[in-house]
């Protein structure tokens, strides 16, 4: 496997929810370049693509669903979280309870959870006029630490496909949030493939200001399009 190709598959296994433009910074790698490296990696079958919330994100076969992918850019935004982090302490809150508690607009607030809710992080339940919000099924997977695991099927998922491209895996490392691969390459010298989940941190955006969300309010109910086939 082609050294950056490498780093570009180790990194998107690492940074959830990685854009093309954060790819690039962060491997201060030419967009033409990159571009052709990530269509590699999904023409391997390593890699999927979708559009979410008007970006392009990355996101690594098996190891993550698109769910999941969507869970954590919904969260990259800081307000987001503190709306979660809200919601999971006090589930039942509605609401001007949450505007009111983080001095934010209401407006705001809505905004934010309809797009925690098509994420799956948060549920939403009507009791008479008011909305109340509960944790989601995703967001209860997220706080547990079930979507931060390497499994046993990822493993034998990448091997397969390492095997695939005549290379020679060997699992030298591994536990519940880290593998560390051998590669023997044909006619090269070996490499270590390490993928390490505990590292990642939220890559946080900027929030968009009332201008922003007014705008985007009309996409709410657009369904993510997932743009690579399985």
């Amino acid at each position: 496997m082609h050294p950056l190709r490498r780093n570009i598959y180790k990194l998107i296994c690492e940074s959830p929810g990685a854009y093309f433009f954060e790819l690039a910074s962060e491997l201060s790698a030419p967009h033409g370049t990159l571009s052709w490296h990530l269509k590699m990696l999904g023409r391997a079958g390593l890699i999927q693509t979708m559009k979410f919330g008007g970006k392009r994100i990355y996101y690594p076969k098996v190891l993550r669903t698109a769910q999941a992918e969507t869970a954590y850019v919904a969260l990259k935004s800081g307000t987001a979280r503190k709306i979660f982090e809200y919601i999971t302490n006090n589930e039942g809150c509605h609401q001007l309870e949450i505007a009111e508690s983080l001095g934010i607009h209401h407006d705001t607030v809505r905004w934010h959870a309809s797009k925690l809710r098509k994420a799956g992080l948060i549920d939403v339940m009507r009791e008479g006029r008011r909305i109340r919000y509960y944790v989601g099924e995703m967001g209860q997977n997220l706080i547990e630490g079930a979507l931060n695991l390497i499994t046993e099927s990822f493993i034998r998922f990448l091997c397969e496909k390492l095997e695939e491209d005549c290379l020679h895996p060997e699992v030298i490392e591994k536990d519940r949030n880290h593998v560390t691969m051998r590669i023997q390459c044909p006619r090269s010298q070996d490499i270590e493939l390490a993928i390490n989940l505990e590292t990642w941190s939220f890559s946080e955006d900027e929030d968009e200001d009332e201008g922003d969300i007014e705008e985007e309010e009309e996409e709410e109910e657009e369904e993510v399009e997932t743009l690579v086939s399985q």
